[in-house]
């Protein structure tokens, strides 16, 4: 089908546009399963016809259509192996975000049809192959977010909101700042990112390159979050309803990770003498965020906000694998992606039935819930054992992958790294101990177990990190030729 990627991209949009209008929680939650579910089958489709072996900016399902011809800007789609198993993600855990959020009952219209327009807008995100396309769905991604914390959040949403939103836009404009000085700087006359990439080399001051790749770069780090441009993370998790955070630490932060495969890495190459700087630039920011993430998220008493933590933290190895830039190392950060984006998902689902049941997250509150809540208990241990990176489960892979490949070119940097896995298993065993096990707090009243609207989505993302703990193959593989063929690396 030659719209296929056209169709996964607007269903969604067509789909939030139908929500808006029901009248009743019924309909509206069922025509936005509908709406995200329909791009699933089609994802599921390409990525069964997907050939790996032409993995990077080699591209497939290929749609483009001149747009403002003037300014060289088109409507430019494609996949490759960075983005494939991305997209795939993103069509995974939206659906199972509309089936956990089944029971909403404030202006559930709304609520579903933000929900659709988040999905559409990292569709995009990880689809375009124009920058200027992929800009606009960049900030297209901030709207639905803002107004789900906003509207849906918790005590604190105005300010945790805001702050989302000025971090986040500000740092897009940057980027896109950098964008248009690297449009200029090339003189050819279009967006397209392969050919605006390879001609990043030719730009004659090597400053220049400089200043250029550090705008993107920014912009990037920011929404991955990276330390110190972290802040807004923990306040708008907190904040937001459990349905904003699954898709905030699932795939919105991923946004930063592909910025940083599909456009930072194949610039490397043409920095030049300031190659190395960047290098350890990178490696240095990768580490300070995953010790400083991981032990602030051992501080923490919110159970909600040391999920949050946690994220930070894992997303460091995914800088780290980056700046290693070897084969391994790249394609275990590029698995360290996907592999989150489903563990965090079951995080957050189990931290917000908890919050639902007995209305409190603060770790010293809670107390024997595994007696009262057995369902719940088994799938948010899966969860933490996953995220500790408990080996047959997909967190183990793709740490271990960054790790080693990153010890055979930043081998100090990598030893750094290890120390945080130690507290990660801390932080996670401390907080099960403590909210699941011993005696049971009476304060809390009589808890509910899952719903079956909850356990469903929760079970089936269990299902799939052991499967690809045990079985990586499907995802690897991509990920794998994909960063063989990234210009550089080793």
């Amino acid at each position: 089908m030659d719209s296929v990627l056209s169709l996964i991209l607007f269903i969604p949009l067509i789909g939030a546009a139908l929500t808006l209008f029901t009248k009743t929680r019924e309909s509206a939650r069922m025509i936005a399963l509908i709406g995200s579910a329909v791009p699933l089958i089609f994802t599921v489709m390409i990525y069964l016809q997907f050939d790996s072996t032409k993995a990077f900016l080699v591209f497939q399902s290929v749609e483009k259509f001149s747009w403002i011809s003037n300014l060289g800007i088109n409507y430019y789609l494609g996949v490759d192996g960075v983005s494939m198993p991305l997209i795939l993600l993103n069509a995974i855990l939206c659906p199972l975000t509309v089936i956990y959020a089944w029971g909403e009952n404030k202006q559930p219209n709304q609520f579903f049809a933000l929900l659709l327009v988040l999905q559409a807008g990292v569709f995009g995100v990880f689809m375009a192959l124009d920058f200027f396309l992929f800009y606009i769905f960049w900030e297209l991604t901030l709207i639905p977010l803002y107004f789900l914390i906003s509207i849906w959040g918790g005590p604190n949403k105005d300010y945790a909101a805001i702050k989302f939103f000025i971090y986040t836009h500000v740092a897009s404009l940057v980027m896109l700042l950098g964008i248009f000085a690297l449009y200029f700087s090339t003189g050819v006359n279009t967006f397209e990112i392969p050919v605006l990439l390879e001609a990043f080399a030719g730009i004659t001051s090597p400053e220049m390159r400089v200043a250029i790749f550090l705008a993107l770069f920014f912009g990037f780090l920011v929404k991955m979050p990276t330390v110190p441009f972290h802040t807004w993370l923990p306040d708008a998790h907190v904040e937001a309803p459990t349905a904003g955070s699954v898709l905030l630490a699932g795939v919105l932060l991923k946004m930063g990770g592909y910025g940083l495969f599909r456009v930072l890495l194949p610039m490397i190459e043409g920095l030049g003498p300031y190659r190395s700087d960047i290098i350890t630039l990178m490696a240095v920011l990768a580490v300070v965020s995953i010790l400083y993430a991981t032990f602030l998220a051992l501080a923490q008493k919110d159970l909600k906000k040391m999920v949050a933590y946690s994220s930070v933290a894992h997303m460091g190895y995914v800088m780290l694998g980056a700046a290693a830039f070897n084969f391994m190392s790249v394609s275990g950060a590029m698995f360290q992606q996907f592999s989150h984006g489903l563990i965090t998902a079951v995080l957050f689902m189990s931290v917000g039935v908890i919050q639902h049941s007995v209305h409190t997250r603060i770790i010293s509150d809670l107390g024997g819930l595994a007696d009262r809540m057995p369902k719940l208990a088994f799938l948010m241990m899966a969860g933490f054992m996953a995220s500790l990176g408990l080996p047959a489960m997909s967190g183990f892979v793709a740490e271990f992958l960054v790790l080693t490949g990153s010890y055979l070119t930043l081998p100090v940097f990598a030893l750094l790294a290890m120390l945080g896995i130690v507290a990660t298993a801390g932080y996670h065993l401390w907080a099960m101990q403590r909210a699941m096990f011993g005696s049971y707090n009476e304060k809390l009243g009589e808890p509910h177990d899952l719903a079956f609207y909850e356990m469903i989505p929760m079970a089936i993302l269990v299902l799939l990190i052991i499967l690809f703990g045990v079985y990586p193959g499907p995802v690897m593989d991509v990920f794998e030729y994909a960063s063989k063929i990234i210009p550089g690396v080793m």
